[in-house]
């Protein structure tokens, strides 16, 4: 296959480095705190509530943005997980659980 990069990944095994976002409707969105030095990627999963994210600096709305539902998870890139805002989707918040990794 094209295109496609072969890793292991690892967590990073630094206690307290996952991070718990909660998603409320504060505007312009919520991000998550720093990553470790030496983060690669960030597994992800949403909880409780669909949320929608933005990636390009614009403000997360529910006209604006990816509808991620609850349930929904995978694995971005840390450029894209630095640079991801979230806002809930409806009146319920949201959570982003996320764990760094290391290739």
């Amino acid at each position: 296959m094209a295109n496609v990069k072969v890793s292991n990944l690892f967590p990073m095994g630094v206690a307290g480095t996952d991070q718990r976002l909660t998603v409320d409707s504060t505007a312009g969105g919520v991000q998550f705190s720093a990553f470790p030095a030496g983060t690669d990627y960030v597994m992800w999963d949403v909880q409780d509530a669909a949320i929608f994210v933005t990636f390009d600096a614009s403000a997360p709305t529910t006209s604006n943005g990816h509808y991620l539902p609850a349930g929904t998870s995978g694995t971005w890139s840390i450029p894209l997980a630095t640079a991801m805002k979230a806002i809930r989707a409806t009146g319920t918040s949201g959570v982003i659980h996320a764990t760094p990794l290391t290739d």
